[in-house]
């Protein structure tokens, strides 16, 4: 009998199926059927006990949440790129936003270098939450009470970064081997482009654009061992690629919404578990998500 393939996410549905409902801790039984296992199905998001398990157990699984547990947000986001040496807008990273602040006023030379206006972020947030672009230490420290720094699975702290206006904004979907790309643009007088701000999706731009974002969210992936992510690029206005952020839970809009997402998503599964040498028709979609 072969061994099982065990799936974890409420989407899909395997040869045995163990959803953490309710934030149930992990038992024995997990862990038997974690060592028997030909493959584990994780969900998106990850707890930090689950991948453990995943890990212990020696099978394959997918995905990796290796990043996402512990270089979340913003901060993190920003390590990540410094450390596996790959394209991101130049920044500087702070405990607190008085520390922030006053590092600007003074002068220092490393946020001086970042020119005004410049862009803050707190740690936590996403979907343009927590990020503001500010002109002056006055209006970094205005923020206090609006920009978090606290981050529920990366880093605390803040950044400060170069703006880079007229830069194109850029999403690159990667699930596993399959890349989908789409561009924002930002409505009149904000400055970001995120759809919950207001921005506007546009699905076809400039080939040579996309080339060049893809190309740039493939070496993330490869460098940091990824199999789904939402990388934003910015691509500058001298034609310079630059990481921006990486997202984990996405949203589906710019997909097709909840359905299509989710069958794409089971679709780079079995394309998965092909390079695993296992029958990919062993997975499918949880009958409540049909």
């Amino acid at each position: 009998m072969p061994r099982p393939i065990v799936s974890y996410h409420p989407g899909l549905e395997a040869d045995i199926n163990l959803v953490l409902v309710s934030q149930r801790p992990l038992d024995d039984h997990d862990r038997e059927v974690a060592g028997q296992a030909a493959a584990i199905l994780l969900p998106q998001i990850c707890r930090a006990d689950l991948f453990a398990l995943a890990q212990d157990s020696g099978a394959p699984f997918f995905p990796n949440p290796a990043v996402h547990l512990s270089l979340d947000g913003k901060v993190g986001n920003y390590r990540l790129f410094r450390d596996l040496g790959l394209p991101h807008p130049p920044t500087v990273e702070f405990d607190d936003l008085e520390s922030a602040a006053r590092a600007w006023e003074e002068g220092r030379a490393d946020v001086a270098a970042l020119g005004a206006p410049l862009v803050a972020k707190g740690a936590g947030g996403g979907m343009g939450d927590n990020v503001f672009l500010v002109r002056d230490p006055a209006e970094l420290r205005d923020l206090a009470g609006r920009l978090e720094t606290w981050c529920h699975r990366g880093p605390s702290g803040l950044v400060l970064q170069r703006y880079f206006p007229g830069a194109v904004d850029m999403r690159v979907e990667l699930l596993y081997d399959a890349a989908d790309v789409y561009w924002r643009r930002a409505r009149h007088e904000e400055f970001r482009a995120n759809l919950c701000q207001g921005g506007t999706l546009i699905k076809d731009g400039p080939p040579e654009e996309r080339r060049i974002a893809v190309d740039l969210a493939r070496r993330l992936q490869k460098a940091a061992h990824l199999d789904l992510a939402g990388v934003d690029v910015l691509i500058t206005a001298e034609g310079e690629p630059l990481l921006i952020e990486v997202n984990f839970f996405f949203g589906r809009r710019a997909l097709g919404g909840h359905e299509v997402f989710l069958q794409r998503y089971l679709n780079a599964v079995r394309r998965w578990l092909a390079d695993q040498g296992l029958a990919p028709e062993r997975v499918r979609l949880a009958q409540d998500d049909l």
